[in-house]
């Protein structure tokens, strides 16, 4: 069958692929077991959840060098066994025994971005918390944040409740604050903060506008931050854990208040853009490599293919640590040298000699 040569290939590199992935993160799991493991309670249950959990992290974290890993073994068996220049002298293209390895990678990269649109992507939150005993979302204390005209204080938001406590709104005109809301508790209902105690101060003038006074009335029932999830509003605080709907909902409601959100388009970019880099790298390697068992430097080869994989992403994540802390502009850091290296592997995929000669 004319298709035989995409299974062959597809499955020995799906093999390597799960091989490799299970190895690097089962290896890097039990290794932070081993730091952490002390720390955890003597339940069996929260040692198999912070496994699992911390599984779950390393798999999100090292996939795309698991996808690299496999690619360069797969292909170095094939040439050492003669079966891609054998393929290539049965009149297939380098671009058709390309398709074999880079779709089960498509698959791979499809499978943990839609993952991470979920609970998957706070596997390290669920972790830590774990670890130092406490629930699986931190309490977060002494916020202060802009809303449309307004500033708002919080004295303490508690996710898991889905509560705010000890509340001011503060609307400011003129760089001056003309009233405040204050209440001492608002739940989340899906959409807005409720209260239905809150206390407006707001500034009395005379007609030619000189200061009189204060008035002091309950408003009853009182609606604020619509759109401000918890999550939202941890995350303007806290780490860069987030799924990707949350980092869209967050990106969002930060562009329409006008605040800086460079560190949640960082953490959209590195879960989203940054894993491209190894489509680049086995791109590179098969249209770089040579075919031919006699001709190729093996050790060469391994060398430059692994230890140049292991310094692309250790530099892509260094600078994506630089954007998350406000110190470059995350498109420079991330999405710039990631489409470099795209750019390059197409111009080789376009470039790739189609027969053998």
């Amino acid at each position: 069958m004319k298709d035989t040569y995409f299974f062959y290939i597809a499955k020995i590199y799906t093999k390597n692929l799960i091989i490799i992935l299970l190895g690097i993160t089962l290896a890097i799991t039990l290794i932070d077991y081993l730091q952490n493991g002390s720390k955890i309670t003597d339940s069996s249950n929260q040692v198999i959840l912070y496994l699992f959990y911390t599984w779950e992290f390393r798999l999100s974290q090292f996939y795309p060098l698991g996808m690299v890993f496999s690619a360069v073994i797969t292909y170095m068996f094939l040439v050492q066994s003669n079966v891609l220049v054998s393929l290539l002298s049965f009149g297939y293209s380098r671009k058709q025994l390309f398709i074999p390895f880079v779709l089960p990678s498509i698959a791979v990269y499809l499978l943990l971005i839609f993952l991470q649109t979920g609970e998957f992507a706070y596997a390290r939150e669920k972790a830590w918390s774990i670890v130092h005993h406490t629930q699986n979302t931190r309490k977060v204390d002494d916020l202060f944040f802009k809303y449309n005209n307004t500033f708002v204080y919080v004295k303490t938001l508690d996710p898991i409740e889905r509560v705010l406590k000890d509340v001011t709104v503060f609307e400011v005109k003129n760089k001056t604050v003309q009233s405040t809301i204050t209440l001492n508790f608002a739940k989340f209902d899906g959409v807005n903060w409720v209260t239905d105690n809150a206390i407006l101060t707001k500034k009395i003038y005379s007609k030619q506008g000189v200061l009189k006074g204060f008035k002091r009335e309950n408003t009853g029932r009182y609606k604020l931050l619509k759109g401000y999830k918890p999550k939202v509003i941890e995350l303007i605080y806290e780490g860069d854990s987030l799924s990707l709907v949350d980092a869209v909902n967050t990106y969002s409601v930060l562009e329409k208040q006008g605040l800086d959100a460079s560190k949640i388009k960082a953490s959209f970019y590195n879960k989203v853009i940054l894993p491209l880099f190894s489509f680049a790298i086995i791109t590179m390697l098969f249209f770089k490599a040579s075919f031919y068992t006699r001709y190729m430097n093996r050790e060469l080869v391994w060398i430059v293919s692994l230890g140049g994989t292991l310094a692309v992403w250790g530099l892509l994540y260094a600078l994506y640590s630089l954007s998350s802390g406000g110190s470059i502009s995350p498109e420079l850091a991330v999405v710039l040298p990631v489409g470099l290296l795209l750019a390059y592997a197409v111009y080789l995929y376009k470039g790739g000699k189609e027969k053998l000669a």
